[in-house]
């Protein structure tokens, strides 16, 4: 049985003692005022047999002193009797007054109890609703996030498959042009031998190499919100993701910027990341995604600190974000270990 149950089944019990008081002293009063009709009758009745209403002419009007000593007597006693009738019915009605005062302050006191038992059961019945939405809700955002990793896995998934895609060529290519110079040369080709680089694309290499840790920033201004890596998800539990690169954010409607000389070998859009450019730094390749509009097509040879593109805006959470990834051969490199810092 809960709480307020409980006072309520109290508070009836107090209503019924209550009606029951009340008709009590609605019972003594009646008995009361039948005292006085009767007290009153009875001084009419002896005025009607000539007593006086004065005592002492009742008295003087015996007929010797024996019968005035029994109506002296008499008097005595009645005014007496009636006095303490009267008294104890008052006294009766006192003591029951006050017993019901009591009950009526002891029902009122059940009855504030009630109310705050009321009041904190409408509370707790609210924070339960307020708890049962929060739930709700909850359940709807994660699944809200979990629907949004998994896109954005996808993407990044595509991006990584294009990337290598792209490398794969990039080294055939590379063998092509290695087998045609052997063959122009009249050297033949090399079973097992090593592919080497051009001698522009080892120095460029080596250039890009050396400048390990000191390359200018592929934005101009900005900080970097996810690092290289894998990472526990912020809200999901038992969730993690890999970041092949960083994530940069950047100022509205700022610019992509190559981080060193070199050729851009690939532009390309991956839904979900907007647009990429992909240039080539002999055995190194930079990547730039995220990008709303590019500047740069395939084969355009760019300096440092060229701008490529318009960094994307996302109208979700209102960030600007470019996403960068280094590359060396096809070895995943963690970019901020060579950015300045």
């Amino acid at each position: 049985m809960t709480l307020i149950q409980t006072v309520n089944q109290e508070i009836e019990g107090l209503d019924l003692q209550i009606f029951e008081m009340k008709d009590e002293i609605e019972k003594i009063q009646l008995e009361l005022e039948q005292r006085k009709k009767e007290y009153a009758d009875m001084l009419y009745l002896a005025y009607k047999q000539k007593l006086s209403l004065d005592p002492l002419t009742f008295v003087i009007s015996a007929r010797n002193f024996n019968q005035a000593t029994r109506r002296i007597k008499f008097l005595k006693n009645l005014s007496e009797s009636r006095t303490l009738q009267m008294e104890l019915i008052r006294k009766n009605q006192e003591q029951l007054s006050q017993e019901l005062a009591d009950l009526e302050s002891a029902r009122m006191e059940k009855s504030n109890l009630l109310s705050k038992q009321e009041s904190e059961k409408n509370e707790l019945e609210a924070d339960k609703h307020e708890e049962n939405n929060l739930v709700s809700n909850l359940k709807k955002k994660e699944s809200s996030l979990r629907k949004d990793l998994r896109a954005k896995q996808k993407a990044a998934k595509k991006l990584d498959d294009e990337i290598k895609r792209i490398i794969r060529e990039e080294i055939e290519r590379a063998r092509r042009e290695e087998e045609a110079r052997r063959k122009k040369e009249g050297t033949g080709s090399k079973k097992g031998g090593e592919l080497k680089l051009t001698p522009e694309a080892a120095a460029l290499s080596a250039n890009f190499n050396s400048n390990k840790g000191k390359l200018p920033w592929p934005v101009e201004k900005g900080f970097v919100i996810k690092s290289f890596g894998e990472h526990r998800h912020p809200t999901l539990p038992n969730v993690k993701t890999v970041n092949n690169g960083i994530d940069i954010v950047t100022s509205d409607g700022a610019n992509a910027r190559a981080v060193f000389d070199g050729e851009v070998r690939a532009v390309f859009n991956v839904p979900g990341m907007q647009n990429a450019v992909m240039i080539n730094h002999g055995e190194f390749y930079t990547v730039y995604t995220h990008l709303e509009s590019v500047y740069v097509k395939k084969g355009d040879k760019v300096n440092t600190k060229q701008a490529l593109g318009k960094v994307y805006k996302d109208p979700d959470d209102g960030k600007s974000i470019v996403h960068f990834e280094l590359w060396k051969g096809n070895a995943k490199q963690d970019p901020e270990a060579w950015i300045s810092n």
